[in-house]
């Protein structure tokens, strides 16, 4: 295997931490796309007078509380068991990270950029079944994101990893329906989803009643396929099929884990 020739992206967001350093000074950082912060404290180790940093926000943090520091900070990837495997109706045999073959994170992938999926006045509210704010419900005349088809994927093979983007946002994002998601899942066989920040709504209905609740998420996972995000740069990938890498750290009982994605883009692709 040779990637000589191949365009090297990075899809995973840069992000500087947020340091308390031991002088009593605060090195400021920024937030990844989801608006989260990255806090972390620097320490002194006795030993050999080295110093570490830690991955926490001291206590009285004014950006983040230390409570909420966990792996889906960043660009990762999570899996079901011990992430929802406490949901109702949740297959018994779903998987976590840890019990999922390397291969699963590595391989062929389909870039889907649905940037010519624009958004419609929808005439009927089935069109578009989440609203804005208090409406429960979206009505005739709403401009919307379109339902994401099968026949919107069609470069999507039996096994392929897919990396999803479009250049929509909030309410005109394109979403991943549940029947789409079965077909995903049933008739590709696709071994992991990869989604960017913003551009495809799939985070949807997470207070609906159980089990109809997180309906995207749901299946995925309970399928044994993974969700990376978010990811960064898809859009600038010119080919519709690259070679994926992005492994989770190998460790037992993390329901997620921080990762770098990178894409290998073919050299056809940039000639």
């Amino acid at each position: 295997m040779s990637f000589d020739g191949h365009r090297v992206i990075d899809l995973s967001p840069r992000i500087k931490a947020r340091v308390h350093r031991i002088d009593g000074t605060i090195e400021e950082g920024n937030n990844d796309p989801y608006g989260k912060p990255w806090v972390m404290q620097e320490g002194h180790f006795a030993g050999d007078n080295s110093l570490f940093t830690l991955y926490v926000a001291p206590r009285g943090d004014d950006v983040w509380d230390r409570g909420r520091m966990t792996s889906h900070n960043g660009s990762h990837v999570q899996g079901g068991k011990g992430h929802i495997s406490h949901w109702e109706n949740i297959p018994a045999d779903m998987k976590g990270l840890w019990e999922m073959p390397l291969e699963t994170f590595v391989g062929n992938a389909a870039i889907c950029n649905l940037e010519n999926l624009n958004p419609i006045e929808i005439s009927e509210p089935e069109q578009y079944p989440r609203g804005s704010g208090y409406k429960l419900r979206s009505e005739p005349g709403d401009i919307r994101g379109q339902e994401i088809k099968p026949e919107h994927l069609s470069n999507i093979n039996e096994g392929d990893i897919v990396l999803m983007t479009s250049p929509f946002e909030r309410l005109e994002q394109p979403w991943l329906s549940s029947e789409t998601t079965k077909w995903l899942i049933e008739d590709r066989k696709i071994k992991m989803l990869g989604l960017s920040a913003s551009g495809v709504d799939w985070q949807y209905d997470g207070k609906v009643p159980s089990p109809d609740n997180s309906p995207i998420r749901r299946l995925l996972l309970g399928a044994n396929v993974p969700i990376s995000h978010p990811l960064v740069n898809i859009e600038t990938i010119k080919s519709d099929r690259v070679f994926y890498f992005g492994v989770p750290l190998n460790m037992s009982k993390f329901e997620a884990s921080f990762i770098r994605a990178i894409a290998f883009e073919p050299p056809e692709a940039n000639s």
